[in-house]
């Protein structure tokens, strides 16, 4: 997807979530709005039962914000978790052929030593090795 689509795709979303926002705090405010009119409630203080309401909404939102949040953050987490189960078992997959790669050189370099051990002991045999002095 380039850019300007997934930007495109992005800002949709992100007007969505705002709409979904807005919906959902305009059905709390209704829902608090009748619950006040059955209570037939009649207060001298006109400006607190609207603030209160509206705080009512508030944390409705705030609770919504914030398991939103917790859900991002668990799904943060467990790719973190998956990508750290990667590093390692590629660490041990590395040190695993690494080993092995030492130990196929050390036989190697056993190998050669022997060979040489050979060839020098068969050059003194001849005598035409140098004699170590």
């Amino acid at each position: 997807m380039s850019n300007d689509g997934f930007r495109g795709y992005r800002t949709i979303s992100q007007h969505l979530n705002d709409l979904k926002k807005e919906n959902f705090s305009l059905k709390l405010r209704i829902y608090f709005l009748e619950e006040k009119i059955q209570q037939k409630y009649e207060d001298s203080s006109d400006d607190v039962l609207k603030r209160d309401i509206a705080l009512k909404v508030e944390v409705e939102s705030l609770k919504k914000d914030v398991e939103d949040k917790q859900q991002l953050l668990d799904k943060a987490l467990s790719t973190e978790a998956e990508l750290a189960r990667g590093e390692a078992e590629r660490m041990t997959s590395l040190v695993d052929s690494e080993s092995q790669r030492c130990l196929d050189l050390e036989m190697e370099m056993a190998v050669k030593t022997e060979e040489c051990r050979g060839l020098l002991l068969q050059c003194r045999q001849q005598g035409s090795a140098p004699r170590d002095g």
